[in-house]
């Protein structure tokens, strides 16, 4: 006896193949015992029965899940709370060490082991700032992930948050901390608050030099006697503007006061020069309109050119055809009367004869005639043609002048439009701390209030080609009343901001990686090597304050600097083509 394996779908014969009728039987069995939900789960489409697809069984509502809760654990030892900071912060994260130091006016006031990026997704290295800060956050990159007490330093997803610590590097990318720090650190924290992430663990040290731009004085400087010192020339305020080398002595020829003065005539200035701007912009808009339109008749003038030529090119031909028609006619006229004896003819027959051939010589001079006229009007009609083209083109030149001119003054106004924003964003934000980013690649100086920039320059960098090394400095509190201002320094080295071989993965394809040539470690002497042009001093002299930085540079900014950062530096991580631009 043979035997059969059957499955859901097919039956196949062991040693015998089934006859026709025996299959068919089969397979009736089969189908009639498939229940009708499995038939409707298998074939949607009604398979072997008549249903349709409007006739399945609805599904059900799709049930969003809520996000995972962050339990605080109950195993971790609390830290005690920090002290409120006497002035701006810089935290520094050591990759190598695994850990988050707190420094407030160069001290070190917290220190707490982190969990940073895992070889995959290594923690980038930097100068970032805290740009948002959420004390109940989920992740949209990573199913919803939990992140307590997140402070973001990235638009990209970098951030301090409360998370595991397993003791090694094991994040996407962010920087875990322990709850009770992490909650800590949220409390004493504001928006703009300086990190700086390196492979070594970085120490801020007390800074001086000559060449920093100290604050102006709300009051006009006084010498020993009491008697005023001297505070602008007869020149106005705009004499004043001060070169670095002359930083020290701003202070004590200029008061915010004056510089407030300044700032409100360079404003008016701006506004005249964007209403100007516009004027200009409008006038050569009319131009682009008035070329516009000549070229359209120079265009208009060609298709009536050539129409004509086309009307007088068949005006040659008939006359031409007819020309020849009456020459030919003519000829054969005369050739027939030349056989004829005018001795036979009487008088009558031979005036007859005579007329007739005055009359077909003058047909024939009239067509002729008709046909040389029309020729030198067609020439004289291509010759006009010829000369609407050569005017046409003319007028199309001119109408990319005007067009070329118009983009300029379109250019001139956003530009003039941009340094009146600036103004009155300076203007609006003048009692908040500046931040300066001095890149040795751009060979620009660019300022910040909040995340607005006010100030961006050319500079001249001394010694071009030499590197300057990448160094922050932190203004921390007031000296000498309000004369002065005590600094803090951090120079990032090239082994503590360059990623291991392993760990260089590109975030975007028009990044590369540029090694350093080498780096400055002094930033007094990457300071001196920097001109600023004088009214630029001026500007920054009157913005400076308690909170206040540089960031020097030998690189560009972060594709991560926008409108809705500080600052971003990630030196040995560019774009190949950043020295055209400066935001990405």
């Amino acid at each position: 006896m043979h035997t059969l394996a059957i499955s859901s779908l097919s039956v196949w014969p062991r040693g015998l193949r089934l006859s026709t009728a025996t299959a068919f039987v089969v397979g009736g069995l089969i189908v009639a015992a498939t229940p009708e939900r499995a038939e409707a789960q298998f074939y949607p489409w009604g398979g072997w029965s008549n249903a349709q697809p409007w006739q399945q069984q609805k599904q059900p509502r799709r049930v969003r899940r809520a996000p995972r809760q962050y339990v605080e654990p109950t195993n971790e030892k609390p830290t005690a709370a920090l002290p409120k900071p006497s002035g701006p912060l810089v935290i520094v994260v050591s990759l190598n060490r695994q850990t988050l130091t707190v420094y407030d006016d160069g001290k070190q006031i917290a220190r707490s082991p982190i969990s940073s990026g895992k070889s995959s997704n290594p923690t980038p290295t930097g100068v970032f700032s805290i740009l948002e800060k959420k004390p109940r956050h989920f992740s949209n990159l990573y199913n919803g992930a939990p992140m307590p007490f997140m402070q973001r330093l990235t638009n990209s997803g970098i951030a301090f948050h409360a998370g595991e610590l397993p003791g090694y590097p094991a994040s996407h990318g962010c920087i875990r901390l322990p709850y009770s720090f992490a909650r800590n650190l949220f409390d004493i924290t504001e928006v703009g608050a300086r990190v700086i992430v390196s492979n070594d663990d970085l120490t801020p040290v007390q800074f001086n030099s000559p060449d920093l731009i100290n604050p102006l004085p709300a009051e006009v400087a006084h010498d020993a006697a009491g008697n005023a010192m001297q505070t602008a020339s007869a020149g106005g305020v705009s004499d004043l503007l001060i070169s670095r080398a002359n930083a020290a002595t701003a202070s004590q020829t200029l008061t915010r006061g004056m510089a407030a003065s300044f700032r409100s005539n360079e404003r008016d200035r701006l506004a005249k020069g964007v209403t100007e701007a516009e004027n200009a912009k409008a006038a050569a808009d009319e131009q682009v309109a008035a070329a516009a339109k000549a070229v359209q008749d120079g265009k208009e003038a060609i298709k009536t050119a050539r129409a004509e030529d086309a009307r007088l090119a068949k005006v040659v031909g008939t006359t031409a055809a007819t020309a020849a028609k009456e020459t030919k006619s003519f000829k054969a006229l005369t050739a027939r009367l030349a056989k004829i004896d005018p001795s036979k003819l009487d008088a009558e027959a031979l005036e007859k004869q005579s007329a007739n051939e005055l009359a077909e010589e003058k047909k024939m001079v009239d067509a002729v005639n008709a046909a040389a006229a029309a020729k030198k009007a067609a020439t004289e009609q291509a010759a006009k043609t010829k000369q609407a083209i050569a005017d046409a083109a003319a007028l199309e030149k001119a109408r990319k002048i005007a067009a070329d001119d118009a983009k300029q003054a379109e250019t001139v106004v956003a530009d003039a439009r941009k340094a009146l924003a600036g103004a009155d964003a300076l203007e609006q934000r003048k009692d908040m701390p500046v931040s300066v980013f001095i890149s040795a690649k751009t060979g620009r100086l660019t300022a910040k209030l909040g995340f607005v920039e006010v100030i961006d320059t050319p500079i001249t960098i001394a010694d071009e080609g030499q590197p300057l090394g990448t160094h922050v400095l932190t203004a921390t509190h007031f000296t000498e009343g309000d004369r002065n201002l005590r600094w803090n320094a951090v120079t990032m080295s090239p082994n503590s901001s360059t990623p291991a071989y392993s760990s260089r993965k590109r975030r975007h394809l028009d990044e590369e990686y540029v090694r350093s040539a080498g780096y400055d470690t002094d930033p007094a002497h990457a300071l001196e090597r920097i001109q600023i042009p004088h009214d630029v001093s001026v500007k920054l002299a009157e913005l400076m304050k308690p909170g206040s930085s540089f960031i020097i540079s030998d690189f560009p900014l972060s594709r991560e600097t926008s409108e809705r950062t500080e600052f971003v530096v990630e030196p040995w991580r560019s774009r190949a083509d950043s020295s055209f631009y400066r935001y990405y």
